[in-house]
Formats: C-alpha cells, structure tokens, sequence
C-alpha cells in the first residue's frame, strides 16, 4: 500500500504574489497572522522550532525527503499549475527538485486547473488563495488573475514537453510502468479526450509507455477516458454531513473530525475510484470567519482512521490512498511537525500501514458498485444548462461559431447530436451561411431537418470537423468516431471555452 500526500507549493515568494496580495506573502503570511475566532479554537498553528520554511532552500526539501522516509510516506503529489498560453506559477519548487537527483523524493503532478481570481469577481469555480489579503489593486477588472484556458494541439504539445522532464525521472511516481498524473477538476476540460489522446501519442513517441490519468471531480464525459478517478477530501464528505450536525460560533461554520471521516468511510464509489483522506481542516487562515473547521482532531483519531482508510482501499483493490496534505497549513491540512503535536500525526502513516491488513475482512462484505453513483438525469440536465447559459452569454458579447470556424479554415462540417444543442447549433450556422454536411444522431430516423442524417453505426462521409453537440456523452462519442476514421472531432464546449474569457465573460 502506498501513501501520496498532497503537496502546496506556495512557501517562497514570486512577483506576482506580491503584487495581488503584498509584498513577501507566502502561505506562511496567513499562517503566521491566523486569529483564534472563538474560546476553544485551535489557532494560531506554529510549525516546530518556528520553522517557517522557504521552498527554495534545498535544505527543506532534504528535511521533508527524510521525513517522509522515517515515516514512510511514499510520494508527494505535488500541485502544478498551467494556465492559459503555458503561463506558470510556484514551479520553481518542482523545477528544483528535478536538478537535485541526490534528494529521496518521490513525487506526481496534479494539476490544478482552476482560474484564479479575486472573490468578488463572481466567477464560478476559481481559485482565491486569501480572502483576508484581497484587495482591487493590481487586478483586471474582470477579477481574474490567471485565466485556465486549454488550447489546442499547440498549446497541449507545449505543456507536454514541460511535464515531459518530469516524467522521464526515476523518482517521478508511476502505475503500471506509467508516469501518474492527476487532473484536479477532469470535468472542466472540455477537450480533454483529444488532449488526453494527444499526450499518448506524444509518449510514445519519447519511449514512455503511456500516462496515468486520474480524474477529479469527473463528469461522465471525463469519467470515460480517464484511467481512475479520485474524490478529494474532506470536501465530499464534509458535503454529506447532516445539516443537524453543524453548527457556528462566532460565524465560523463547525463539523466535528469524527463526524467528517465516518461520512467519508461510508462514502460509495466505483471500482476504479482511489481513496483521499486528510488530517485536519481549517481554512480560517485564508477566510477569517467565512471559513470552516473540523474540530476537535487528534493524532490518535487520525491514525485509527487512515488504517480504516487503507483497509477499505485494499478490500477494493486499490494499491495507493492519496492523504490531504503534507504542508497545506493555511487549511490546517498538514503532517509537518508543529508545536503543539510534534511528529505525531506522522507517526499515524506507518501505523496504519502495519495494522490495516487486521481490518479488510470488515469491508469485503460491501457492495462495491461497478459504477458511480450519480443522479444520471439531474446531472445531464445541469451539464446543458450550464452549457447554454454559458453559450448566450457568449452570443450576447459577440462570439459566433461561425467566425470561430472561419478563423480557422473549417469549411464542410458534421454535427453530432440533434438534441437542444444540437438544433441551437444548426441554426445558428445556417443563419450564418454555413452549411452542414450531415447530422450524425442515435434516432437518424426521426429527425425533422432538411441536413442528411447518419447513425453513428453508418460509414461517415469525410468533413473537415466533426463537432460534437451530445457534450455529456463526448468522452465515448470522440472515442467512436476516432476509431471509425473521423479526422478532426471537437466539442462544442471546447470551442465555447477556447472563446470565453476573450469576450469578458
């Protein structure tokens, strides 16, 4: 059984941390400044000997590889960030440790593809690393500070040759004789079939045997080309806490420890799921009193759950359990050694590992499901309103499919899926002079449209792109119209997104 923690990369300074939140703020600023909001909260934490470490100093990263092996934490999982146009930040970290071969870490990417931007900005799904250190200066008047957008074949290329380095290091984490690499948010990729496809052949070319992609928070579309899937924690879990069991003081939003990981031990997932847990949590450092706190943790609560954890995992086949996290301080997420309990949540790890074999009988009795289990209907309709919605408000900023398709040379198209994208896609390309080739639909037959209509079983005629309206079943569909021959296929959604922050939306 392998142990991966999670691994935060923002304890050195970098021009733009400096310009959005002060000058020299790290992790370490929120920590450090971290207030006690209520009579028994357990803030501010302290790191042993007041070690406030710079992640520059190869002399940390040496402590941190010899703390990992004393206690037998088997890689880190590092966070990775690749934004719009290959821009980077808090690379340096990884970028060092792949120089200094003579360090004993083991490591894998995740990569955190999420914008971010200032919360006011109210932009759904981004980043915020301070609310208490926010302010307007320096900032787009959008709110974003760094924008994820994914590109095409260049842009993909570019970002595989920088992880490409990485991968080819002994000490970089592989399953299966392939390099791991997870993807925090899958669903948000709308082209992440093509992409995903695109890096296997570039692997190949460079001798690996491929790459192993675990997906997080996956949509089905995302959930059909990934390798596995993993749900980060506590988050899940703290979601399928009973309102009842919740409670404030002084604003701040409380679940007790042992009622956060029994949800989390109850959690059902598929067979190709892996298992996260996580040592604590307070994000009151970064959110002040917007934050939330599992309260009342211990070392020995700690340790007693992560053996459960790892019984689970090995009752469902799963040789590895991601742990959140080793240094996440400003969200009360970390092993390191503090003043308070020294090592002793990393003494947690090789406990576990040497009692967990004694508790798997108590989960081979489980139903283990063959797939995830999702509210299929309510989960597609939210995926196409969303969709929509983010489509008009495009169209009302003055971004048309039809320019997009000009811009780059596509003349005879293929739509695939009739539904209500489908016909709002139609229309608008024939307003716009377009002609469609053909409309490809699982019910050909029916269709009342003057275009001709293929089955997906039919032999298709060639066209310069195919584009997919049917986005919820895109995963499978990209991969049955590859294997049938087709050229260029796309999602409408990638063409939305490779749009939608150049129209200020």
């Amino acid at each position: 059984m392998r142990v991966l923690a999670m691994y935060l990369p923002q304890f050195h300074r970098t021009k733009e941390n400096d310009e959005w939140w002060g000058t020299g703020f790290t992790e370490w600023t929120a920590v450090k400044n971290a207030e006690k909001l209520y009579d028994d909260h357990d803030q501010p934490r302290v790191p042993s000997n007041q070690n406030y470490y710079d992640l520059l100093e190869k002399e940390t990263m040496q402590w941190q590889a010899s703390l990992m092996k004393k206690y037998k934490i088997d890689g880190m999982c590092m966070y990775h960030y690749w934004f719009k146009d290959g821009r980077r930040i808090l690379e340096k970290p990884a970028e060092n440790l792949l120089r200094w071969t003579e360090i004993e870490m083991p490591y894998c990417f995740c990569w955190a593809n999420e914008t971010w931007a200032r919360t006011w900005s109210k932009l759904q799904g981004t980043n915020a690393w301070s609310d208490v250190y926010e302010g307007e200066k320096n900032c787009a008047a959008s709110g974003i500070l760094l924008e994820q957008a994914y590109g095409m074949e260049e842009q993909w290329k570019e970002h595989f040759d920088y992880v490409r380095p990485f991968f080819e290091d002994e000490r970089y984490i592989k399953v299966d004789g392939k390099p791991l690499f997870v993807i925090y948010k899958a669903a948000d990729v709308p082209c992440l079939p093509e992409m995903l496809d695109y890096w296997e052949e570039l692997a190949a070319g460079c001798g690996l045997e491929g790459i192993y992609v675990i997906g997080s928070a996956c949509n089905k579309a995302a959930r059909e080309c990934v390798n596995a899937m993993l749900e980060h924690q506590p988050g899940t879990a703290m979601g399928k806490v009973p309102q009842s069991y919740r409670y404030q003081k002084n604003d701040v939003k409380i679940l007790e420890y042992n009622d956060v990981w029994e949800g989390l031990l109850k959690l059902e997932t598929g067979d190709n799921t892996y298992f996260e847990g996580f040592v604590g949590f307070d994000d009151t450092p970064r959110r002040g009193k917007r934050g939330t706190v599992t309260a009342h943790a211990t070392p020995e609560k700690f340790s007693d759950y992560l053996t459960e954890l790892l019984a689970k995992s090995a009752a469902h086949d799963k040789e590895i359990v991601f742990l959140n996290a080793w240094n996440e301080w400003g969200e009360g997420m970390y092993l390191e050694p503090d003043e308070q309990h020294g090592e002793e949540y990393l003494k947690a790890i090789p406990y576990a590992k040497e009692n967990y074999k004694f508790r798997i009988s108590k989960y081979m009795t489980e139903n283990v499901q063959s797939e995830i289990s999702v509210e299929e209907d309510l989960e597609r309709d939210r995926h196409y309103l969303h969709l929509l919605d983010e489509w008009m408000t495009l169209r009302q900023n003055g971004f048309w499919i039809s320019d997009w398709l000009e811009q780059k040379g596509y003349k005879r198209i293929a739509v695939y899926g009739y539904g209500i994208c489908g016909k709002h896609l139609c229309r608008e390309l024939s307003d716009n002079g377009i002609q469609i080739a053909y409309i490809v639909d699982r019910n050909a037959a029916g269709l009342n449209t003057a275009c001709r209509t293929y089955l997906p079983s039919d032999q298709l005629p060639e066209v310069d792109l195919m584009i997919v309206s049917a986005t919820y079943e895109y995963g499978n569909i990209y991969k049955n119209m590859v294997n049938k021959g087709m050229g260029k296929v796309i999602s409408l959604q990638s063409i939305l997104h490779d749009k939608r922050f150049s129209y200020g939306c």
